[in-house]
């Protein structure tokens, strides 16, 4: 019997973000096991193959989140390791939030399954694109939100902050889709040490339908707690000052704040806490 193997493919969040790298992978698979967000992009992948399987039907059977990416890993598993060529189609970035697929290749390897990732266009990219950012004009943090919530991070206020799967803040049961009780007002608890009541604070989800307009809510951060959020909400908080350099490490390199007085380009805000 042949070695059955494992591509991992994103289709991106509609049927424009889809590579034709994934989608030649598509086509050629002996069976693709797909979770998408809409139908456009199933209807798409079924035209490319319609030897389709949905593995978003889990979501349908009363499993708690773990448990779902759990069946989802089994099915991917069951198929490989009966020789299949299987290339299975998340949303957005398959190796971004996607746990079944670790799962999968974490058993896979081992038994010597060849299996390759390939990237996708996910919410991240979107963000960039939709809000005009550049992460790297002052650097990026990024978590989802209930870990960020409940472990104990350094926040870098001269930084940007990305708290995904805000709308999911505070459910630690894994049973649910939505906020947990006290989720929003607990993180806005949290972000007011760092950041100013009055900070402009982004809720934004990318579009899942081409031509169709993201969602971006600007708000005070103080007004958080009572915003409407879902699964796919996810919170941007833009710095409030401008870093400091370090002159201990540009001694290191010979320099002092004149030799990188180019830097200044960059816009410098305020955060009074």
């Amino acid at each position: 019997m042949k070695k059955g193997r494992l591509t991992i493919a994103g289709c991106g969040l509609h049927p424009g973000h889809m590579t034709l790298e994934t989608q030649s992978l598509i086509e050629h698979a002996e069976i693709v096991l797909l979770v998408a967000p809409n139908p456009l992009s199933i209807q798409h992948i079924l035209q490319l193959n319609a030897n389709t399987e949905h593995l978003g039907r889990f979501y349908n059977m009363g499993f708690s989140r773990p448990e779902i990416y759990r069946q989802m890993a089994k099915r991917i598993i069951e198929l490989v390791t009966a020789g299949k060529d299987v290339c299975t189609v998340f949303y957005g970035h398959p190796g971004v939030f996607v746990s079944s697929t670790r799962m999968a290749s974490r058993v896979l390897k081992p038994l010597g399954h060849q299996v390759r990732m390939l990237p996708g266009i996910s919410a991240d990219a979107c963000l960039y694109a939709d809000l005009d950012l550049d992460p790297a004009d002052t650097g990026c943090q990024s978590y989802e939100s209930t870990r960020f919530l409940l472990t104990r991070r350094q926040v870098d206020s001269s930084a940007a902050l990305i708290l995904w799967q805000v709308g999911l803040t505070g459910e630690h049961s894994m049973d649910h889709f939505q906020p947990g009780e006290q989720g929003l007002a607990a993180l806005t608890k949290l972000l007011l040490q760092s950041y100013p009541a009055d900070h402009q604070v982004c809720l934004y989800e990318a579009p899942i339908f081409p031509g169709f307009e993201p969602k971006k809510d600007w708000l005070a951060l103080a007004d958080l707690p009572g915003a409407t959020v879902n699964t796919v909400s996810t919170l941007y908080i833009p710095a409030c000052q401008a870093p400091e350099f370090a002159a201990d490490r540009l001694a290191w390199l010979g320099l002092t704040e004149a030799d990188i007085h180019h830097w200044d380009e960059y816009e410098e805000v305020e955060c009074d806490i």
